[in-house]
């Protein structure tokens, strides 16, 4: 037994077919098959069924599975305590950022940030909140830049800064001249989201909810662009977190009272071993003077 059998057991179980997961795991299907066999006969359980078109697991199996989980995630944890460093982030670092903060943040902060930390190579990958937690997880991923959210309680957490909610109105609408908007104003108005699965939307919906301003179903997107362009058309209002108010032909910002807010952080897994390097990166992130300048300013 050793642990590359463990790892092909386990790509099975995710893709319930043998070739694919021989794919996934680089090695032809003949030498992934005949090694999850030895396994088998070695612990003396059936680990899968192979009678149906699809692979299943055994109940045997899944108990084994479960084990074999929680061996390659300790295997991964060991490997990660080896790599440690007197430079905790030196190397390659790949970062899951959602999509309602990368557009804005990278452009802001990347070439500074590469000369700040010049011994590390940052690799950033848009991911929704729930799907960068499995990547964490899974150890696809180092690092997490995101909204705080309760899931985030079983990770070790640093926080960024805060942002504001603004509204954006067209230049047209009625309430285009004011500085300021109270929620319950906004009743009336076709109030644009981004689509399921974005905590950016869970958390406009919930002051929404408690202000009694209800969703406009009439077009619900992925990217804030695509509904600050229906905003620009006079098709909607919107919200937006303050980086993305940066000045749009064709719409206004608003300040919302009372004021809106949520925090910004950097999670990761409690056992990963850089987290002296997570924290000196989230000190620079909150020191840094251009994006707490864009931060801070008016609309």
């Amino acid at each position: 037994m050793n642990l590359k059998d463990l790892e092909y057991a386990k790509a099975v179980a995710q893709f319930k077919h043998f070739r694919k997961a021989a794919d996934a795991c680089y090695v032809s299907q003949p030498t992934l098959s005949g090694q999850v066999k030895k396994l088998e006969q070695e612990l003396g359980v059936t680990i899968f069924d192979r009678s149906t078109k699809q692979v299943t697991v055994t109940v045997q199996g899944q108990r084994l599975l479960e084990q074999i989980n929680v061996i390659l995630e300790q295997t991964q944890v060991l490997k990660e305590i080896a790599a440690s460093s007197h430079d905790p982030l030196k190397g390659k670092i790949n970062v899951g950022i959602i999509p309602t903060i990368a557009p804005y943040l990278l452009p802001t902060l990347l070439t500074s940030m590469k000369q700040a930390f010049n011994d590390t190579h940052f690799s950033f990958i848009e991911m929704q909140t729930a799907q960068t937690l499995i990547a964490l997880d899974n150890g696809e991923i180092d690092i997490a830049i995101v909204a705080d959210v309760p899931d985030l309680a079983n990770y070790h957490v640093s926080a960024l800064y805060k942002e504001d909610f603004l509204v954006a109105v067209s230049e047209q609408h009625a309430l285009a001249n004011k500085e300021k908007v109270a929620l319950t104003q906004l009743s009336d108005c076709d109030l644009l989201m981004l689509n399921e699965g974005h905590c950016f939307k869970e958390q406009a919906e919930q002051f929404c909810f408690s202000a009694g301003v209800e969703v406009s179903n009439q077009y619900k997107g992925n990217s804030i662009e695509t509904l600050l362009a229906l905003v620009a058309m006079d098709d909607g209002i919107t919200f937006v977190p303050k980086l993305a108010c940066t000045t749009r032909e064709g719409i206004n910002y608003l300040a919302i009272t009372p004021n809106q807010q949520r925090q910004v952080v950097i999670a990761t897994r409690k056992h990963y071993p850089h987290i002296a390097g997570v924290e000196q990166l989230a000190a620079w992130l909150n020191a840094h003077k251009g994006l707490q300048q864009h931060l801070l300013a008016t609309s």
